[in-house]
This record gives structure tokens, C-alpha cells and sequence, in this order.
């Protein structure tokens, strides 16, 4: 049975690797799109831990939604597709039931499954400061400012058998969501207070703090920062 590797990183060592066509074309139809971006296939290895070993679910979605992925060039391919939480990690699914990943993110544009809308882009760092970071967010509000959600998870270790407790095995644990904002063609940065708003989006400084005084938003709220972003964008 093939499985994920446990850590992201792990996918990194099959980007070394040259695949071969078959390998490339998994939906009739597509091949020069999915030939652009490369994949690499699911693979065995007896010392790496399978997701099935950790309890919890690593992904937004359990299964598999229809979708559309669409090139920086515009184009496009409809395909089955969920997202992996804690390898950061858009897999594709072909009539065969085989399951592959992205090799090239940064050559899509966007990828809408089911009815949510991904995004994938750098992160800067505090003060502005460029980063070799990237990740995949949810795009919830767009326009001249874009709301980037990321979703975020952690495993929480095994435990060992104790005096009248039985052993526990790993899980996934999700956690808070965090948020960011990405200003045309500016990289994301990560807001977590009504400052880094005000600081991000300084050119309507003074219209979002009477926006902040008469409407109460909050900063903590996925809702409260779309209607944020949305009034922004309506400026």
C-alpha cells in the first residue's frame, strides 16, 4: 500500500528525481498542462510512519472534491483534488485512484476544490523582511487587497503504555487558523492585531480607524476580517 511520508520535508527528496511521461499524464486531456507542472507519484518506505498510523485527519477535506486548477499562464484543468494540511500539499487523484502532488506550486495561479479557492505565495517576515517561506491559504476575501487564511496542525507525540493506561498513538492535532494579507503584487504578511492592519494598509489609514470606531471589528474573527478587507477594497 503507498503512503505519504510523515514530514513535508520528505517530499522534498523526490524533486530530484526525473519522471518519466507516463508518470506526468494522469486525466486524458491534460497532459500539456500537467507536463508543465510536474508531479511526482505516492511512494513506498518501510521507515517512514504512514498518515494511517496517527489518528485525526491531516486534511481539510477527508476526500477527494472535484476541482479546477488553473496556470499563471490562465490555463486550466478540472481534476480531483484535496488539500493536506500538515504537508502543506495539493494532491491530485487520477482515474486509477493514484494519488500525486504538486512539484511546482508557484507556476499555479489557483485552485478551487469543492467551493473553497487556494492561493499559494511567499511569506514575508516581520518588518517587511523577504522570506524563502511559502504555503498554500485560502483566499477568503479578494480584490485589491487579498484575506489569506492559513489552516495549521500539529501532531501530538505517542505515548507509551503506563500503569493502567494503555498506550495512545500519535494524532493530529488541528490549531488556530492565522491570517494574512497580500497587497497586489506583495507577498503575504501575517496581521494578528488591528496595527498590523492600520500599518499594512497605510494609504487609508485614517478611513480605517473610523471604520474600526464605528463598526467594532475585531481582529480574531474570520468574519469581522472580510468585512475589514471588503470596506478596504471599497475605498
Amino acid at each position: 500500500m503507498k503512503t505519504f511520508k510523515l514530514f513535508a520535508t520528505s517530499f522534498c527528496v523526490l524533486t530530484l528525481s526525473v519522471f518519466s511521461a507516463n508518470s506526468q499524464i494522469i486525466v486524458p486531456g491534460s497532459e500539456h498542462l500537467l507536463d508543465q507542472l510536474r508531479l511526482y507519484d505516492t511512494f513506498d518506505d518501510n521507515e517512514s510512519v504512514p498518515y494511517s498510523k496517527i489518528t485525526g485527519d491531516p486534511y481539510l477535506f477527508k476526500d477527494f472534491y472535484p476541482g479546477k486548477l488553473v496556470l499563471t499562464t490562465g490555463e486550466g484543468v478540472n481534476l480531483d483534488m484535496r488539500y493536506d494540511i500538515y504537508a502543506d500539499q495539493i494532491h491530485i487523484r487520477d482515474k486509477k485512484n493514484t494519488v500525486f502532488a504538486l512539484l511546482h506550486p508557484e507556476k499555479v495561479s489557483m485552485i478551487t476544490i469543492d467551493t473553497v479557492k487556494f492561493v499559494y505565495d511567499k511569506i514575508i517576515k516581520s518588518g517587511n523582511k523577504p522570506s524563502d517561506k511559502s504555503a498554500y491559504f485560502i483566499l477568503k476575501a479578494d480584490g485589491k487587497c487579498k484575506l489569506l487564511v492559513k489552516k495549521n496542525l500539529r501532531i501530538q507525540e505517542a505515548e507509551l503504555p503506563k500503569p493502567y493506561l494503555d498506550a495512545k498513538p500519535a494524532k493530529f492535532i488541528h490549531t488556530d487558523d492565522t491570517y494574512y494579507l497580500k497587497l497586489q503584487d506583495k507577498n503575504a504578511a501575517r496581521i494578528s492585531s488591528k496595527k498590523d492592519i492600520i500599518n499594512l494598509l497605510s494609504d487609508k489609514k485614517n478611513e480605517l480607524n473610523n471604520f474600526f470606531k464605528s463598526e467594532k471589528p475585531g481582529t480574531k474573527s474570520v468574519d469581522d476580517l472580510v468585512k475589514i478587507i471588503t470596506y478596504y477594497n471599497s475605498l
